[in-house]
């Protein structure tokens, strides 16, 4: 009766001390919409989700995850009750270097707020989120499609210095760890942030139409390791796709230089 009476003392301690930790947390650091600054309740909702980053009149502007129909090559949404998946007419006529690129949401609502927050205002809070809802995409799309490596695109090392950090990187940081907590194995490809370099520093691709965005990104990437990429299936990651010209000319670099095949793993697809 005495341990039961001690475990449960020790139990309660445990509790309140959790509660007294979290106490100071929420006063010290307490929850703010990203968006528009008003304090969310972190008690009416889960830590790691859309909805404690932002509230929830910031979260009517819409959440839109990629589901079907979409183009089996580009991933683009389309806007149609048609109900199967086929090759867009944009890839038809002029398909890309990479072999298929899937994304985890539609580039508005929400995302059309949140990405630009992550990437130009360092409000890194919401990278875990991001990170869960790719690493869901990813289970969905690539699991068992046999990779070798996933390489984020990479910065030009200026931009990395004034940024601070690749957007790209910290969507697949954890992958290694959450693979394991799936399957309790390591998993059989490696994330390679070595082999490809960015060595020509481009300018921003917004307002850019898709012949100036080819032209800003020709010769921008340089294989740093060839022996690493030969006869690898690759899966290149990134934050946003829109005519597809960054990754597609990293695809381009790596299948001259031996890579075996090229996909793409992307956070938003416009």
């Amino acid at each position: 009766m005495l341990k039961i009476f001690n475990d449960h003392c020790k139990a309660y301690s445990v509790s309140a001390l959790k509660n007294i930790i979290r106490f100071f947390e929420q006063l010290l650091y307490p929850l703010k919409c990203l968006n528009c600054g008003v304090y969310i309740d972190p008690d009416i909702v889960s830590p790691n989700t859309m909805e404690s980053c932002f509230c929830s009149l910031c979260m009517e502007l819409g959440f839109y995850p990629i589901k079907k129909p979409y183009c089996t090559k580009c991933g683009v949404k389309f806007q149609t009750s048609f109900n199967e998946n086929h090759v867009c007419e944009s890839c038809l006529k002029k398909p890309l270097m990479i072999d298929r690129v899937r994304a985890a949401l539609e580039y508005k609502g929400i995302i059309k707020n949140a990405i630009p927050l992550f990437k130009y205002h360092s409000k890194l809070s919401v990278a875990k989120v991001f990170e869960d809802l790719l690493f869901e995409t990813f289970l969905q799309h690539y699991q068992g499609s046999g990779l070798d490596l996933i390489i984020p695109i990479p910065l030009h090392k200026k931009k990395l210095r004034q940024r601070g950090f690749n957007q790209a990187f910290l969507l697949i940081r954890n992958f290694v760890k959450q693979y394991k907590l799936c399957f309790d194995k390591p998993p059989s490809w490696e994330i390679d942030t070595n082999s490809l370099a960015r060595i020509k520093g481009t300018q921003p691709q917004t307002g850019f139409d898709i012949d100036q965005r080819k032209a800003n990104l020709k010769n921008a990437f340089k294989v740093v390791n060839q022996k690493a990429i030969n006869n690898k299936h690759i899966l290149l990651i990134d934050d946003v796709f829109t005519t597809g010209a960054t990754c597609n000319e990293a695809a381009k670099v790596l299948l001259k230089n031996g890579a075996k095949k090229v996909d793409a793993l992307v956070l938003a697809r416009t």
